[in-house]
């Protein structure tokens, strides 16, 4: 088993993971039976990242289309590009990408979400507390990280299926915190087109990971960092995601450091990089990697 850094699983957490908003965190599983027709909804979410004194240092915002099928899209706007996250339950989930016009199949597993109850979500072990946002009673979760120096609070609304993570507050043991919060919801069915997103050409072809992508690059562009940013204590380096195809083109580039005035220049810049092809049984295939981004500010530059 391959043993990452502890910032490369901080950004496997926050892309996989954290941002589960936009992939696929859910509830634990129940019995299929229970799993009928979900609530339709669209969700506005703020993600801000706040230092240990409190200060927000960043701040961004996101549209979630959720429909009775469970089906549901998540866009978000980077570098001036939509970039959106798309789940078809039974099919898989997808990365839609406006600057290649592309939609690209990354995971096949796509179960569903659970619906759970009230009661259920008040009955499960990490149950802590309840609290009203934009009117739902939101039923809290804690769950802690052995591996990492965070606390995740998660809650859960039955009236939204109490399986769809509806707010989440990440704590950091020396007081910095990443907080995704609704700040805007609409109860009915999405229209079409929201939750399709623009007819771009599919690649159903999963890609394979390559740990050693990093090794393949030909050509890796230096971002273009804002001089005087101030990360807050989260870290001097992005992580940027990327999905190369046969030819090593960068065909999707996707970061959640939840630093956007980084995650915008990292992800402009992963998109100028080239690879060698990445190879299966001796022949090129797509494969998805990480490409990591140092950062200097001016203030750390000086110590």
């Amino acid at each position: 088993m391959h043993v990452f850094s502890q910032p490369v699983v901080q950004f496997i957490r926050h892309f996989v993971g954290a941002c589960v908003f936009a992939l696929l965190i859910c509830a634990p599983e129940i019995n299929a039976q229970q799993l009928l027709t979900y609530p339709a909804f669209t969700m506005t979410v703020q993600t801000t990242a706040y230092d240990a004194g409190g200060q927000a240092i960043s701040s961004s915002i996101a549209t979630r289309y959720d429909a009775a099928s469970g089906d549901w899209r998540y866009v978000r706007n980077v570098a001036g590009y939509e970039i959106a996250t798309l789940y078809r339950r039974g099919r898989g989930v997808y990365y839609a990408d406006s600057r290649t016009q592309l939609t690209l199949k990354i995971s096949a597993h796509a179960p569903g979400c659970p619906l759970r109850s009230a009661e259920q979500l008040r009955g499960d072990p990490k149950f802590i507390r309840t609290e009203n946002i934009l009117g739902f009673e939101a039923y809290f979760l804690r769950q802690r990280f052995p591996a990492g120096d965070f606390v995740m609070e998660t809650s859960f609304v039955p009236e939204l299926g109490g399986g769809t993570p509806f707010k989440r507050v990440y704590t950091y043991d020396d007081g910095r915190r990443i907080v995704e919060e609704p700040i805007a919801l609409v109860m009915g069915e999405p229209q079409a087109a929201d939750l399709s997103g623009p007819d771009f050409q599919v690649i159903e072809q999963l890609p394979v990971f390559d740990k050693e992508l990093e090794a393949r690059v030909i050509l890796q562009p230096a971002p273009v960092f804002p001089a005087d940013a101030d990360t807050g204590g989260f870290g001097k380096s992005v992580f940027v995601s990327v999905i190369i195809d046969e030819d090593g083109r960068v065909l999707n580039a996707t970061s959640n450091s939840s630093i956007a005035f980084l995650d915008d220049p990292a992800i402009a810049a992963a998109y100028q990089a080239t690879f060698k092809p990445a190879t299966c049984n001796g022949r090129p295939v797509k494969a998805t990697g990480i490409l990591r981004y140092k950062f200097v500010s001016s203030q750390l530059a000086k110590k």
